[in-house]
C-alpha cells in the first residue's frame, strides 16, 4: 500500500546559491550534502530528509518518491507494473543516502517516481537510549519561516483523464477534488494521506513540475516567509499571493528558487478520509473562486514549469 509522497529531488545549477535560498532564508534543516547533493528536511520530519537539491547543468525536477507500507509491496508494484508494460528499475539498499532498497519508474505520463519504504530517522535518543527531543518546530526558530514538512507536488499531464487511469484507478489513489472543462476533466487533487492531495494533477502541453509545497505552522507563516525572502534581497523571487485557494481551502505563496523551481509555502487544508467522493469544480467556479478565494490575480510567469529528468531509468 502506498502511504504518502515521501520525498523529492530539485535539480539546481549552483549548490551554494541554493543552500543560501533553503538553509539560511527559508530554515530548512540540513541532514547531509557531498559535492553534488543537499539533503534537507523539515522541522517537524522524522526522516533524515525529505528535500534532495542536487547539482544539474538544467533546474527541474530529479523525482519524487512515495513510500508504501511494507517492503513487500515493493515486489508487488513491481509485479504490476510489468503487468502494464511499464519499464521498471531495482535500486539496492543504500543506493540513495539513508534510503533502503527502491523502485524506479516512469510513470505513463512522463513523470520520474521511486518506490520505497525503509528511510533513515533522526537521532532522538542519546548514547544511554534516553529520549533527548522529538523533532521540534520550536527549536532553532529564529532562522527561517520555518518549514514543517513535504505536503504535495503539482505536475502537468497532457491528460488529466488519462493520468487518471493511472493514479487514481491502478495506484489506488483517491482523488479528493476536481475541475470539469469542457467534459473533460482539467485538473485533479489525488491523494493517499487524508489532506487534499500528495500528487496534483493539471492539463498541459505535456509532463512537467509546476511546484513542491511545504507546509507551514499557519498564515503567519505565510507572511514570515514573503518578509524573509524580501529582507534577504529575494524580492523577485515571491512570485504570487499570500491569498487564499478555494479548491483545498488553504493558504499559500508561491516563490521561486534561484534556479527558477516554484515552491508553495501552504498551510491550512483540509482532512477528509479516503472514502469519501470527490468535490467537483465547474470551469466557472474554478477560475471565479477555486484557484483564488481572495487575493491578487496570478501573473503570467504562474503558468511557468520546469521539466522532469529524462535519464531516469
Amino acid at each position: 500500500m502506498i502511504l504518502r509522497l515521501g520525498h523529492t529531488e530539485l535539480f539546481v545549477t549552483d549548490l551554494e546559491k541554493a543552500r543560501e535560498f533553503y538553509v539560511d532564508v527559508l530554515g530548512f534543516r540540513e541532514h547531509d550534502s557531498d559535492k553534488q547533493h543537499i539533503y534537507l528536511r523539515g522541522v517537524d520530519e522524522f526522516d533524515t530528509h525529505t528535500l534532495t537539491l542536487t547539482k544539474n547543468s538544467y533546474s527541474g525536477l530529479g523525482h519524487f518518491a512515495l513510500r508504501v507500507s511494507d517492503p513487500e509491496d515493493l515486489e508487488r508494484l513491481a509485479y504490476h507494473h510489468k503487468k502494464l508494460g511499464i519499464p521498471y528499475t531495482r535500486v539496492p539498499d543504500g543506493a540513495e543516502p539513508g534510503q533502503g532498497a527502491s523502485l524506479r519508474i516512469v510513470e505513463p505520463n512522463g513523470h520520474p517516481i521511486e518506490f520505497y519504504h525503509d528511510m533513515q530517522q533522526i537521532d532522538i535518543f542519546d548514547e544511554t537510549g534516553r529520549l533527548k527531543r522529538l523533532p521540534m518546530r520550536f527549536t532553532h526558530t529564529d532562522k527561517g519561516i520555518p518549514p514543517l514538512r513535504i505536503d504535495h507536488v503539482n505536475l502537468r499531464v497532457a491528460s488529466v483523464d488519462k493520468a487518471l487511469n493511472y493514479w487514481r484507478d491502478e495506484l489506488n489513489f483517491s482523488v479528493s477534488e476536481y475541475v470539469e472543462r469542457d467534459g473533460e476533466t482539467f485538473a485533479a487533487w489525488t491523494r493517499r494521506f487524508p489532506g487534499t492531495h500528495d500528487v496534483a494533477l493539471v492539463k498541459a502541453s505535456g509532463a512537467a513540475l509546476h511546484h513542491v509545497a511545504y507546509t507551514v505552522q499557519g498564515p503567519a507563516e505565510i507572511i514570515r516567509t514573503a518578509d524573509l525572502l524580501a529582507d534577504a534581497g529575494y524580492q523577485d523571487s515571491i512570485e504570487y499571493g499570500p491569498g487564499r485557494h478555494g479548491l483545498s481551502n488553504a493558504f499559500f505563496l508561491y516563490i521561486r528558487d534561484p534556479d527558477g523551481n516554484r515552491m508553495e509555502i501552504y498551510t491550512g487544508d483540509y482532512l477528509r478520509d479516503l472514502d469519501m467522493p470527490p468535490v467537483k469544480w465547474t470551469w466557472e467556479d474554478y477560475n471565479t473562486r477555486g484557484r483564488l478565494w481572495w487575493g491578487a490575480a496570478h501573473p503570467e510567469r504562474f503558468q511557468e514549469t520546469r521539466p522532469v529528468n529524462q535519464n531516469w531509468l
